[in-house]
């Protein structure tokens, strides 16, 4: 990821899908599909000491290839490793005229890190390496 004069953003998170990923085109034919992991946070101790923790969740797309890869061998419980960079949309609400917005996380890498049947082994082979990060790019089919 490049640095611009000073600045960071960068977005790893390691969490399970909590519902099936959504894919759609765009009028350009691109694909873009949308999915939200939970990841957990520790929270504190209980009154008897013992750890808490709370679930955090958070909103990922991913595009163009990659897209197409998540909505084909991902699913609702799937386990993801997620890199990318944190964005935000803004926007007029055309039916109240109210401002709205929404941050996200744009993935650039998705590592599955379980398999789904009918995943090929190759795709299965490089997700399981969690030392070499899978983009669309790499995955052979």
């Amino acid at each position: 990821m490049a640095q611009v004069k000073g600045t960071v953003n960068h977005v790893e998170l390691l969490g399970w899908l909590g519902a099936d990923p959504e894919l759609r085109f765009l009028n350009s034919g691109t694909a873009v599909c949308r999915f939200s992991i939970a990841t957990k946070r520790y929270a504190g101790q209980d009154e008897a000491g013992r750890r808490e923790f709370e679930t955090d969740w958070a909103s990922v797309e991913a595009w163009e290839k990659l897209a197409e890869l998540c909505s084909s061998y991902l699913h609702k419980g799937s386990r993801v490793r997620i890199t990318g960079a944190l964005r935000t949309d803004s926007w007029t609400d055309k039916a109240t005229n109210q401002p709205r917005s929404r941050t996200y996380v744009r993935a650039e890498t998705v590592i599955f890190l379980d398999s789904r049947p009918g995943m090929p082994s190759e795709a299965l082979a490089a997700a399981e390496d969690a030392e070499a990060p899978v983009t669309a790019e790499e995955v052979p089919f």
